[in-house]
């Protein structure tokens, strides 16, 4: 018989009157607009969807490690910037110097919104546990909250004293430790979004948008994207030019000139550079060709998309993609 789902903290523990749980509106994965109606737990089910890391979490281990995240005041220790996203499956996600944060919905701490919707869902009752455990992970100090509370992250109603009564209550009424209380994929903290990215293209190879897109795009131009890809080019030829001007030099001396095992060496790598130099500017046409034939068959298909379907997902409340944009 399944264990019937309970919120995690009693009903006495709200120590803040929120407004409405949901927006009257909300946008899909697909860019479709949605009337939410008198229908929360559609919304609720978007808003907390981590279905995405799900999908590959056998390989997270490669992305991120199964341990708590950094508190806020850590993460500005180390020069993080928070970026803010209301995408679940982008939460605690870093690349270089910057690590996005979902912030926390006022809904989360309603308990007749969890007894009524999110307690009727047993993934969505997991997710809405595992994002509140990585609160607890991210704000364990006044000075946590206190970064929290200017960025957005957290109601600037809630202060230090609610907080830590809130925690010592969750804790207290939820097992953290049982492997179906909290979604799987918050048995991870912080995950590399460039790790994400080639772990996605490599399982979705043989789908041109998720593999062209990946887990999340880090470009929105060209010259982006091949000035971080190919900035590596400038060193290696740095290199291979003071190499070729040495050996230059070498073949002028009376010594190496007689040299058969040197001479060969040189003209090993003067081909090599040659060919080299080639398979990186055809890499670079090929790639710039690749990527702007997709975003112009991206942008027709767009733009021939029927606008009938987005007008009957605004009457109608139905949903697409599970996930939030």
């Amino acid at each position: 018989m399944a264990r019937k789902m309970v919120p995690p903290f009693p009903e006495d523990t709200n120590f803040v009157e929120f407004g409405r749980p949901a927006p009257t509106t909300y946008y899909d994965r697909d860019n479709n607009l949605i009337h939410r109606g008198s229908d929360s737990a559609a919304f609720l089910k978007l808003d907390m969807d981590v279905s995405r890391l799900n999908k590959i979490h056998r390989y997270l281990w490669l992305v991120g490690r199964p341990t708590n995240a950094r508190p806020l005041h850590r993460q500005k220790m180390i020069e993080r910037q928070i970026l803010i996203t209301e995408q679940a499956d982008l939460h605690m996600v870093w690349h270089e110097s910057r690590i996005f944060l979902k912030p926390l919905p006022d809904y989360i701490f309603d308990y007749e919104v969890w007894n009524s919707t999110i307690c009727n869902d047993a993934a969505l009752h997991a997710s809405s546990c595992g994002f509140l455990l990585s609160y607890v992970w991210l704000l364990r100090h006044p000075s946590d909250l206190k970064i929290a509370l200017d960025l957005g992250l957290i109601s600037p109603k809630i202060n230090w004293e609610n907080w830590i009564i809130f925690v010592d209550t969750l804790l207290s009424n939820t097992d953290y430790a049982t492997s179906d209380t909290v979604n799987h994929r918050y048995h991870y903290g912080e995950l590399r979004l460039s790790r994400l990215n080639t772990i996605y293209r490599i399982l979705h190879i043989f789908e041109p948008k998720r593999f062209m897109l990946g887990y999340l795009p880090r470009y929105n131009r060209y010259a982006v994207f091949f000035e971080r890809n190919f900035r590596w080019v400038v060193i290696v030829f740095l290199y291979m030019t003071i190499i070729l001007t040495a050996m230059q030099v070498g073949l002028a001396t009376t010594e190496l000139q007689q040299d058969e095992m040197f001479q060969r060496a040189s003209y090993g790598f003067a081909i090599f550079s040659i060919v080299l130099l080639v398979f990186i500017v055809f890499s670079e046409v090929f790639l710039f060709s690749l990527f702007f034939v997709f975003n112009f068959i991206a942008t027709k298909a767009f733009l021939n998309k029927p606008a009938k379907a987005t007008k009957a997902s605004i009457n109608t409340g139905q949903t697409g993609a599970n996930s939030v944009v």
